[in-house]
């Protein structure tokens, strides 16, 4: 379950700087206009998932490219997201930005938690295309499948597939991949 977390202040709204004077006890921490949401960790199945489609990506990746958890991606200082996966080129992965900006990060990728499934579905969704970021991925534990979403001219995301056990994704962006849902569970 996300938790909106206001410590005791008044007025101001949260910004990207002040994320990394707080405690590092292991829950994330990220910024939706403003306001601060902390979620604990995941649980074990939540986080194997995740390596797994990372590892996935990462063998296919050409080296140019950075396949990456637990970095945020930000376009201002009022918002800041963490994807589980994030693909970006190496040149900003050697950065000492807080974490990408929407315009260097070719895809993001969100494996669904039942306790916040609207966080993933709903305002992440709406988030990553509005600050227009290519492709956005959507891991979902219920029912074993993979949500491949792309941007489309409208700005808003396009369902391309939805995959199960069995049916393979090929693709040739961000580089020339193909993934099985069956891979990731």
């Amino acid at each position: 379950m996300t938790i909106p977390y206001h410590p005791a202040r008044s007025g101001a709204d949260f910004t990207v700087g002040e994320l990394f004077d707080m405690p590092d006890d292991g829950y994330r921490r990220e910024i939706f206009n403003g306001s601060l949401l902390v979620t604990p960790p995941p649980p074990l199945p939540h986080a194997v998932t995740t390596a797994n489609l990372r590892d996935r990506l990462y063998d296919q990746a050409p080296r140019h490219f950075r396949v990456l958890e637990g970095v945020g991606v930000y376009p201002d200082e009022r918002n800041y997201f963490i994807p589980d996966v994030v693909v970006i080129p190496q040149e900003v992965a050697v950065s000492n930005a807080p974490g990408a900006r929407p315009h260097e990060t070719l895809l993001v990728a969100e494996v669904v938690s039942p306790s916040n499934a609207d966080n993933d579905l709903v305002i992440k969704r709406e988030f990553y295309a509005r600050v227009r970021i290519p492709e956005y991925w959507i891991v979902d534990r219920r029912d074993r499948s993979l949500t491949i979403l792309q941007l489309a001219d409208d700005g808003k995301y396009a369902e391309r597939a939805v995959l199960h056990a069995g049916q393979t994704w090929r693709s040739g962006f961000p580089f020339a991949l193909q993934i099985d849902p069956a891979d990731l569970f």
